[in-house]
């Protein structure tokens, strides 16, 4: 049989043709996910920023309402100086109660 008669390609050829098939089809899954990481990056970055902003936001909102409170807070505690001392001395005593207690307990501990 003459090689120009020959329909059925070789096993080499088969296998040179299935190799090139499997490498494309290996390129287009590759450029396929690569496409889809960045595709999935950039939502990730978004997200993230939209997050940031928000919480940002959020915490401007928490520190106005916080000053906001310290003011008032403030102002009760200066105009009234029995108040402080009062506030100062039931914390001197809530202090030295807890160290009671603590003390008690190390006691029943052992």
């Amino acid at each position: 049989m003459n090689e120009n008669e020959r329909t059925e390609p070789t096993n080499e050829e088969l296998s040179q043709l299935y190799a090139q098939q499997i490498e494309q089809a290996q390129q287009s899954r590759q450029a396929t996910d690569l496409e889809r990481l960045e595709r999935d990056g950039k939502f990730a970055a978004n997200l993230a920023q939209s997050i940031e902003a928000e919480l940002s936001g959020q915490a401007v909102e928490l520190d106005e309402t916080s000053s906001g409170q310290a003011e008032a807070l403030t102002a009760e505690l200066d105009g009234d100086a029995a108040k402080q001392a009062r506030t100062r001395e039931l914390a001197e005593k809530f202090a030295a109660k807890a160290a009671r207690d603590r003390e008690e307990e190390r006691g029943f501990s052992r």
